[in-house]
C-alpha cells in the first residue's frame, strides 16, 4: 500500500509541474495576444496576428482542467454529495465512498473510450487544426490522457477512504 502511495505521490507531483507549465504558457500566450491587439490599434503600421494562439491556448486549456480536475479527485474535492455523507456512519461512509468510486471511475472509462476513439479518427482522417495545421489527435490526445489520471486519482481516493481506518487502528496497536 506504501508503494502506491508513493507512486500515485510522484504521478501528483508530475501533474503539478505540468500545470504549472501548462498554466505559464496559457497566461504567456493571451497576454502577448492582447497586447499585440492593443498595439496594433494605437499603431496601425503594427499590425501582428497572433490568432494562432487561440488555437493553443483552449486546447492547453483542456489539459488544465483535466489535470486540475484529476488532483481533486485525489483529495475527494469533486463535487459530491456531502450533505448525505456527512449525516452517515462510518460503515455508510464506506458503502457510499465505494458507489461513488463506481459510478465515477464508470464515467472516467466512458471518457477514456470516447477520447480515444476520437483521437484515432483524427489520426486515421490527417485532420488538422484550421490555423497551425498540426494534426488535431495531439490536442485531442489530452482527453484521454487526462482520463487516466482522473482514473488513477478516483481509485486512490477510495483506497485512501479505506486505508485511513486500517492507519487509526495500528496506531492505537
Amino acid at each position: 500500500m506504501k508503494a502506491f502511495k508513493k507512486i500515485m505521490s510522484g504521478v501528483a507531483e508530475f501533474e503539478k509541474i505540468l500545470i504549472s507549465a501548462d498554466l505559464v504558457v496559457v497566461t504567456l500566450l493571451t497576454f502577448l495576444n492582447v497586447l499585440f491587439r492593443k498595439l496594433g490599434d494605437w499603431i496601425p503600421s503594427f499590425k501582428i496576428s497572433l490568432a494562432w494562439t487561440e488555437e493553443v491556448v483552449i486546447n492547453l486549456f483542456v489539459l488544465l482542467i483535466m489535470l486540475g480536475c484529476a488532483l481533486c479527485a485525489r483529495e475527494g474535492s469533486l463535487i459530491s454529495l456531502s450533505l448525505v455523507y456527512d449525516r452517515l456512519k462510518e460503515g455508510g461512509k464506506k458503502v457510499f465512498t465505494v458507489i461513488i468510486t463506481a459510478a465515477n471511475t464508470l464515467f472516467w472509462v466512458l471518457l477514456l473510450d470516447t477520447g480515444w476513439k476520437k483521437v484515432v479518427t483524427q489520426f486515421g482522417n490527417g485532420k488538422s487544426t484550421p490555423i497551425l495545421r498540426i494534426p488535431e489527435w495531439m490536442f485531442t490526445v489530452f482527453l484521454p490522457v487526462g482520463a487516466v489520471f482522473l482514473i488513477l486519482h478516483t481509485v486512490e481516493f477510495c483506497v485512501d477512504a479505506f486505508s485511513k481506518k486500517e492507519d487509526k487502528e495500528a496506531e492505537k496497536a
